[in-house]
């Protein structure tokens, strides 16, 4: 019988003579997926070989488990039989207090290998246990009731009425807290201060770029203020700086549609100052493209959750970053329950054709909102209209192109950026636009060749 494959969370030992290269590989798994399959008697291309097995045999597998990996786990020992007779033992177990030690050192599985950990991802999965543990929102804060924003208390407390989720009104700023759960033994909690207080340092940074190489910056803000406060900011700063689509009811009214879906741009705004992690010195970060609006919050998914599962709906787990927070936030209705931010971001944009898109960095998370709008290829350099050609209506910041083009049919893309000041990418999806329609076509090499105008556009 054959088992298949080597995995990152299955590992085949031909008999307990490699038990003790068994246990690093069990904790390695531990490390990173927090839960795997050892087998015993099984060859390393997942022929079941079989091996001696006896009652000694697995209390001997237990025990160096047990003894070996710390913190201690207790797997569970099976005894199986193949079809041609062969004994074998199946090893599985679980544990979600990493990170796990075999023999004093830290190890961490890369496909079927086990590989050294370094000492600061040893520090931040310890830091992530601790926060497993300790929550860091549930934690005291040095702030006091003196530095509570009783307005913006108020205000939540009466949302929280409204919606049916809170029964009780404001008396005072004490009372209020810990009915809430946000002060204990007299004390306010870091999440009574990220959502009542203003922290010390800032906590949103925006800005807008005239291109994804961030040298050309058009604007640059950075805000400190509670929660509430730095949500409005950051919903306003994307309102602001987007376009609006302005129609009639029927009548005389004008009726402004924003480019974005802002319900999604709230959820994701919200939601990253919910979930993000605080122990990160780095702000939440809102960046306007000309393609795209990104929204980079501190701190990836937790260990075990994945945002694919959140979408499919597969994972709605509670066990997020920041519970006391999102329960706080959930009580006035600005988010809803735990798990469902994503899916409900996607459907609103699926809704308006919004293609919506997230990344994970070295620091956290960006949720991408990729812009529609037909100018994107770049910002307009003027007040002339858009280009027009044979009804077809193209990017302003083509026209730019186009003219250097019929001005000097041997330019070359980068002489283009250079006296435009745009990204070489931004011209290259700007010449692809009037390749396409017809308007410029391209003879000889990109060295030795030159531009043929095709059609002359206004």
């Amino acid at each position: 019988m054959n088992l298949g494959r080597e995995t990152e969370q299955v590992e085949f030992k031909k008999s307990t003579s490699e038990l003790k290269e068994a246990v690093v590989s069990a904790a390695s798994i531990l490390n990173k997926h927090a839960r795997g399959t050892l087998y015993f008697g099984v060859k390393p291309n997942g022929d079941v070989c079989g091996q001696d097995v006896a009652e000694s045999t697995l209390r001997q597998i237990s025990q160096a488990i047990g003894n070996l990996i710390e913190p201690r786990i207790h797997p569970t020992v099976d005894a199986l039989n193949d079809q041609e007779g062969h004994d074998y033992i199946r090893v599985t177990f679980e544990g979600d207090d990493r990170p796990y030690s075999c023999k004093g050192a830290y190890r961490i599985r890369v496909a079927d290998e086990d590989v050294l950990m370094a000492q600061h991802e040893v520090r931040k999965m310890a830091a992530d246990a601790e926060d497993r543990h300790n929550p860091w929102d549930t934690r005291p804060s040095s702030c006091s009731i003196r530095d509570i924003d009783e307005k913006t208390l108020k205000s939540y407390v009466n949302r929280g009425n409204a919606c049916g989720r809170i029964s009780f009104d404001h008396e005072s700023i004490e009372s209020t807290l810990t009915r809430i759960g946000l002060m204990r033994d007299n004390v306010l909690t870091n999440a009574a201060e990220i959502l009542f207080c203003q922290p010390n340092r800032p906590l949103l940074k925006m800005g807008i770029f005239a291109d994804h190489s961030r040298i050309d910056i058009l604007d640059i803000q950075q805000e400190q203020g509670n929660l509430f406060e730095l949500a409005r900011k950051a919903e306003f700063y994307i309102l602001s700086n987007t376009r609006r689509r302005v129609v009639f009811d029927g009548g005389l009214e004008r009726i402004e549609i924003p480019e974005m879906p802002m319900d999604a741009v709230r959820e994701a705004i919200i939601n990253g100052f919910a979930h993000r992690s605080y122990r990160s010195d780095l702000a939440l970060q809102i960046e306007i493209y000309p393609d795209s609006i990104e929204i980079f919050s501190p701190g990836w998914f937790p260990s075990g959750q994945t945002p694919e599962a959140h979408l499919s709906g597969e994972d709605k787990s509670s066990n997020g970053r920041n519970k006391l927070i999102a329960s706080t936030l959930f009580k006035s209705k600005e988010i809803e329950s735990f798990g469902t931010g994503l899916p409900r971001i996607k459907r609103l944009c699926d809704a308006e054709g919004i293609s919506f898109t997230y990344e994970k960095n070295a620091y956290g998370t960006i949720v991408i909102f990729h812009r529609n709008d037909p100018f994107a290829e770049g910002m307009p350099d003027s007040n002339r209209g858009p280009l027009h050609t044979d009804g077809a209506i193209l990017p302003e910041a083509a026209l730019v192109v186009y003219d250097l083009i019929k001005n000097s049919p041997s330019i070359s893309i980068p002489e283009i950026s250079q006296q435009t000041n745009r990204s070489i990418r931004t011209i290259e999806r700007l010449v692809k636009v009037l390749r396409e329609q017809g308007v410029i076509r391209r003879e000889g090499s990109n060295k030795t060749g030159y531009w043929v105008v095709l059609k002359e556009c206004s």
